[in-house]
């Protein structure tokens, strides 16, 4: 259902989802139920619309977790460079870089905030090269003891992440991981296959909103990996099929639900990301 549509009825008799009583055909409302199908509710009955409650679960979210966020100049992967980038680990381990975008990359319009990122970048951003370095060092150590990295839409993050490391000659994560850049755990990914009919956008401020997720600086590479790592394990501890999932199979899973998602959109990015070859530097086309 979208925001403002009008409320589905029931076509037959049923029981109440609430209350238990039947719920004469045509004299209730329909609701999709969380385990999927439908639930039929008394007019005065109808929940409010909530995230499910929390559980205290086992399961992959309880092990040691790695957020990566960054910002960059653009959306065009293998054109658009990297600015900052973050890491924040449930262990407590930290991680920021400010790169900069090189001298072939002209600032925006002065005053605009994309303009301020990228003077700031510019101004104290080391060079690229060490910084994706070590962020990616630091990445690949971390998958390579198989535990998780927690990106939010990962095909944007990671495919902009292979593309400036390519670009700056430094080894790629493929190149540092033979078995693969897994497991990657995308809580967009997750929250659009666990709670497929919820309305509204998707975006990370809304559905950290959503799930009441703190998310102080929407935006910026650290507020953002901090919220996506959060996020992520309030996913698993809501939905106990999420959470019984393997560290594979989480994996594997998400390429599975990512491909339904996206079905409807052919030029969708490969999840969780596509080798983009780098680019030389474009002026974004006129708005």
């Amino acid at each position: 259902m979208t925001p403002g549509a009008p409320d589905l009825a029931n076509d037959h008799d049923g029981p109440c989802a609430v209350c238990g009583a039947v719920v004469p055909a045509g004299a209730g409302v329909l609701r999709h139920g969380p385990a999927g199908g439908w639930q039929v509710f008394h007019p005065g009955h109808v929940p409010e619309p909530a995230p499910p409650p929390r559980q205290d679960l086992p399961g992959w979210h309880r092990r040691r977790l790695l957020a990566l966020d960054i910002t960059t100049t653009g959306y065009r992967a293998g054109v658009d460079r990297i600015l900052t980038a973050a890491v924040r680990g449930s262990d407590g381990a930290t991680g920021d870089w400010i790169m900069d975008p090189g001298s072939d990359v002209p600032p925006p319009a002065l005053g605009t905030p994309s303009g301020a990122a990228r003077e700031r970048a510019t101004a104290e951003g080391r060079p690229a090269a060490r910084a994706l370095d070590e962020l990616a060092a630091l990445v690949a150590g971390h998958l390579a003891a198989n535990e998780i990295l927690v990106v939010w839409f990962a095909p944007y993050v990671l495919t902009m992440l292979h593309a400036e490391l390519l670009r700056h000659g430094v080894p790629t994560l493929p190149d540092r991981l033979p078995h693969g850049v897994a497991p990657v755990c995308d809580p967009l990914v997750l929250d659009r296959h666990a709670d497929r009919y919820r309305p509204g956008s998707r975006s990370l401020r809304a559905v950290t909103a959503w799930y009441g997720v703190p998310h102080a600086h929407p935006g910026e590479a650290a507020s953002d990996a901090e919220a996506t790592l959060e996020l992520a394990q309030v996913l698993a501890s809501s939905y106990p099929a999420v959470a019984r999932l393997s560290r594979p199979a989480l994996h594997t899973e998400q390429i599975r639900w990512n491909a339904e998602q996206s079905r409807r959109h052919p030029d969708a990015p490969e999840w969780p990301f596509a080798a983009v070859e780098p680019l030389p530097w474009a002026d974004p086309p006129a708005a």
